[in-house]
Order: C-alpha cells, then structure tokens, then sequence
C-alpha cells in the first residue's frame, strides 16, 4: 500500500482542498488531527474562517442546518449551523466574503443520515441554500477499515472524493515535531530514539507488509495491534499523553506513575520507559550544567546520558545555553553526541541557537553532518 507521510498530505490539501475534498485515512493516533491544526497556522490560509474541527459522531438534527419559515413569502429554507462560518453576510457571491476552512473528523463513523446532510458540504461547499465563499477549504479524517472500528463509506461516494492514506511518523519525524512543539518530557524522546519499532504498524505484518510472515504478538506488543484485546498501547498520540505524565513524575509515587503509563501506552512499553525515568533521575540539574558545563557531573548509565542529551536540547532557550550545552555533550559517550547533533539538526526551532556555536559546528563536522543554503 502507497502511503504519504504527514508533510505530503498537508501539502497535497494545502494545493488541491479548495477544489476536491480530500479524505485522510490512517491508523488510530498518527495525527489526522493534527493536519488541521498545522495547516491552520499556514499563512496561506490566514484569511480563512477557522473552523472548530467537527467530530462528525457528535453531529444529530439540526447540527448542520435548521428549517427557518418565511411566512411573509410563504416558503421555507435552510439555516446553517455557525460552525461552517457560512451566513447570508459571508458567502460565495458577497463582495469580501471570506473562504471557510473546514475539517471533518471520524466522518465515516457517523450515523448514515449525518453523511447524507454532510455530503453537500463535502462535494459542493453548500450548507442547505447557502455555498460558501470561493477558495474554502474541506477535509475529512478517518481510521483505516482493517482497524475494525467502523469505518465505513460507500463506493458511489468515494468515487467522487479523494482519498489518501497517511502512514505513522518515523522516530525522525515524531521527535523533531516533539521538540519542535515544546514540553516533552526528555525521558520519552530518549525512549523513541531507542525503540523505533514502536512507530512500526500493523499493517507491516499484513501480507506483504516489510515484517510479513511474523508473529506481531512476540515481535512488537508495543504498538496497536486490531487481533487482539489491548487496554493500551504505543502511537504517537499516546506517547504525548505519557510525556503529560512523565513531566509530573516528581509530585507522584512510583506506583501511580508506573500505572498511568500502563494505562496510557500499555504495559510492555511502559515497563520499557520506566528504565528511562529511572536512569534519567541520575542527572545532573539542567542550571548546574549551563553554569559549570566543564565540571558538572556526567552521569555513567549510558542511559542516563541519553536522557540528559534530549534534556539540553529541549530546555535549551538561547544561544548561550546552547554553547554550555554544547560544551557539556562533549564529555558525553560518541554515541550520544550523534544523537544531540542529528536531533538539534533537525529541529527547525533550535537549530538557530546552536548553528553560529563554533563547538557545535566542530561537532557537525565530526559527525558529517553538512547544511546547504538554498
């Protein structure tokens, strides 16, 4: 199966949205979601209407549009709901009407008549009489059929949409959004970085999938698996929710830190983490590194160190902070220095710190790591 990562898709809706609706499917917790609230920030759509994303289970009569009676006329029309940012005053034809930018969240789980309401607004840009203003934007989100959560969209429909399917982030791509977005616990980016398998899918056990002919169940019982009953389990959604926790781990006791975990990721990744949380609490303080970056204790646990390099890069604010930062990393293990440079690399939030520090430009070349201006 051909699949697009998460920048291609948003691209191809940020190109193609106002003309054809675009229909997103993907396993559970990769980030559909996410596209709305990524594209949302795009400059290009700053004249937009930024609508709520719309969870289309939530949806019943008149969520779309209620009768209104015009008894002077004798006649009867629709209203639109005010979540399409459509209205007699913004609409397609009003001079300075501005486009609606709409996202449709888990549309092929709604109610068959919710589709039918729907469907003007996904192949026409119509809410009951009204159309919406030239260049407005509609995308749905679904789950993948072989899931098994109920997704489901007949043929004659999908013929007249288009639909992608958009595969989980590589380790690369989740933690440089990771750090790119701010407040993730370091503990579970060095985490990622160690078990990249928890990004693997489902689908690369299905026949002809990279892992096909292997037992999921012994392989990898980390990540979602649609065979059996799982409370939990590993997706870059849920290794969010377990950073949440983790940046708490001081105000809680061992045993509730480790249940949560389990209740968020499941168990087998959580046990896994815990090594991280445990390691990483050997570290020195991030203030005692940036003022005595020769001398503060450098931890022994390789672990530990791994730990640490994620912590600098994520608490790191200024160009000051990123030299003692830089300087500290040096004394770490040739394995983590590699981490810290591909990962600073590629954070397009801290590589403007670090980039003009002659250590960290010393660090770049030992590890062949060159940027190119375009």
């Amino acid at each position: 199966m051909t699949m697009l990562s998460f920048t291609q898709v948003a691209n191809l809706i940020k190109r193609v949205g106002h003309k054809r609706t675009i229909i997103v499917q993907g396993e559970n917790g990769i980030g559909k979601t996410g596209l709305f609230h990524f594209l949302a920030k795009d400059p290009f759509f700053a004249n937009h209407i930024h609508v709520d994303p719309i969870d289309c289970t939530q949806l019943s009569d008149g969520s779309v549009w209620m009768p209104d009676i015009d008894r002077e006329l004798g006649v009867s029309r629709e209203l639109p709901n005010e979540r399409f940012g459509v209205n007699t005053k913004n609409q397609k034809g009003i001079n300075g009407a501005r486009p609606s930018f709409i996202f449709l969240d888990e549309i092929a789980k709604a109610k068959q008549f919710i589709k039918d309401v729907l469907a003007p607004i996904v192949y026409e840009r119509r809410v009951g009489n009204y159309h919406m203003a030239e260049g407005s934007v509609v995308f749905c989100a679904t789950n993948l059929s072989a899931e098994g959560l109920g997704d489901s969209i007949q043929a004659h429909l999908r013929n007249r949409l288009v639909f992608v399917t958009m595969r989980k982030p590589t380790q690369q791509e989740w933690s440089a959004w990771a750090i790119n977005r701010g407040g993730m616990a370091s503990e579970v980016l060095a985490f990622a970085e160690q078990y990249p398998r928890i990004f693997d899918s489902f689908l690369d056990y299905e026949e002809g999938g990279k892992f096909s002919g292997k037992a999921m169940e012994k392989d990898n019982d980390m990540i979602f698996n649609p065979r059996v009953m799982q409370t939990a389990y590993a997706s870059p959604r849920s290794l969010h929710g377990a950073s949440d926790i983790v940046l708490e781990k001081d105000y809680l006791d061992a045993d509730t830190l480790q249940h949560a975990l389990e209740g968020t990721i499941g168990k087998p990744t959580a046990d896994a983490m815990g090594a991280y949380i445990r390691f990483g609490n050997e570290n020195p303080d991030y203030q005692d590194i940036i003022k005595s970056p020769t001398t503060a204790r450098v931890a022994d646990s390789p672990v530990a160190q791994i730990v640490m390099a994620f912590k600098l890069i994520t608490n790191c604010d200024s160009r000051e902070e990123a030299e003692a930062s830089t300087i500290y990393t040096q004394r770490l293990r040739n394995e983590m220095q590699s981490i810290f440079c591909n990962t600073v690399a590629n954070s397009t939030t801290k590589i403007s710190n670090f980039i003009t520090v002659a250590p960290f430009q010393k660090m770049l070349a030992d590890n062949k790591i060159y940027f190119t201006t375009k």
